[in-house]
């Protein structure tokens, strides 16, 4: 029998939006959560051998054959995946002989109860693990990329379908406030990832996980917590080693500067030619705008400021686009956050990175930027842009 797909309703920057149980799933699989220093609800160090064969199609527990290490004692079996502990006991699981082999319960929430215990129908207690604390981002965030797959896909004519007259004035008139929006979340969660670790971790972290793009980032955060900054520092790590540490790379149909091994030999490079980068970036002055200017590049900088940023503190070992992705998505929001200071304008301001070329197309379609000189592309307008995109995908 075919198992069925289960979501919930979850509030989130744009409204109430649906999450569906396979993303969930999808986080287990890829282990794309913080790994480093597990433990179950019950105090129990956890450590994950194997995160199982991932069931889609059969009744059952959601992975098979699975293998952990309990307070190092390893144990074999399968895992469930819910959104709270109670669906074990709602779904009847507990009376269910095919869960009896369960040794790991995972959910995304904690409940609202304190103390939420699961059992097989043998009577087994089984330990059970919280999600959400240990994502490396938010939880809408995960929600996006699956809306920014769905809508760069052939199949998806969404951006098509908001070139409308209706939409085009509701996208110029919310273009600015759903962009400060993303702002927020990212400084929002920037500032959680600074109460679990200092700067400087928290920077290699973020830094190596964004050179990970969306198909990486699991395996580039997880070396970046077992290597910490002190080590790359110290020339005590190996680019290539650490590649072959990892199996779950995903470089199929990847262009060739974009390989995390290329990308793990330019940051070795990086601590090479600049050892006291993050320090530099800790340290950078974000120029504000007089208020008596109007808001643009020149006004904020951002020329002067990024030539520094490329070729003084990256000493030139990234380029393209990415040198922005890694300002706007990793700089400026823990820099913001970390100093208690607000860079919205910098940020909205700065050249885009890496954005998908069908947002590129419908923010030019709407007139709003990318058809002038005067009025170029700039990451804030295709942040509110991919907003106002996944607004639409998540609630439609």
């Amino acid at each position: 029998m075919k198992k069925v797909q289960l979501f919930e309703e979850v509030p989130g920057l744009y409204g109430t939006f649906r999450v569906e149980e396979n993303v969930i799933q999808k986080i287990w699989a890829e282990q794309d959560f913080n790994v480093e220093n597990l433990h179950t609800s019950c105090g129990m160090k956890l450590k994950v051998v194997s995160q199982g064969i991932w069931n889609r199609t059969e009744e059952g527990p959601d992975f098979k054959n699975a293998v952990i290490q309990l307070n190092e004692k390893e144990f074999s079996g399968d895992i469930e995946i819910h959104f709270d502990a109670r669906e074990w006991k709602n779904h009847l699981h507990n009376q269910n002989k095919n869960f009896d082999r369960v040794i790991l319960h995972v959910t995304l929430f904690p409940s609202k109860e304190l103390k939420i215990n699961t059992f097989t129908s043998s009577g087994t207690k089984i330990p059970q693990i919280v999600l959400l604390p240990l994502l490396s981002q938010s939880l809408e965030e995960y929600m996006e990329e699956a809306a920014i797959k769905s809508l760069a896909s052939e199949v998806s004519d969404l951006p098509l379908k908001l070139v409308s007259p209706e939409s085009m004035f509701e996208f110029k008139k919310d273009v600015q406030k759903l962009a400060q929006v993303r702002w927020e979340q990212k400084k929002k969660f920037a500032k959680k990832k600074l109460k679990t670790a200092p700067f400087k971790q928290v920077f290699h972290e973020s830094f190596l996980e964004a050179l990970g793009y969306r198909r990486n980032r699991s395996p580039m955060l997880r070396i970046a917590q077992f290597h910490p900054w002190q080590e790359w520092s110290n020339k005590v790590v190996s680019a290539s080693d650490l590649f072959d540490s990892e199996t779950e790379w995903k470089t199929k149909g990847q262009r060739p500067a974009n390989h995390p091994k290329v990308r793990l030999e330019q940051y070795a490079k990086l601590w090479e030619m600049n050892p006291e980068w993050i320090s530099q970036v800790e340290n950078t002055k974000i120029p504000k705008n007089k208020k008596s200017l109007q808001l643009n590049r020149e006004t904020l900088g951002i020329h002067a400021l990024r030539k520094v940023w490329k070729e003084e503190i990256l000493a030139q070992t990234f380029g393209g686009g990415k040198i922005d992705t890694l300002w706007i998505d990793v700089c400026l929001p823990i820099l913001s956050a970390f100093h208690g200071k607000d860079y919205f304008d910098t940020w909205y301001y700065w050249p885009p990175g890496d954005f998908p070329v069908f947002l590129r197309s419908f923010v030019k379609k709407t007139g709003i930027a990318g058809n002038s000189l005067k009025t170029p592309f700039s990451n804030g307008v295709l942040q509110g842009a991919l907003g106002y995109c996944i607004k639409k995908q998540l609630i439609n």
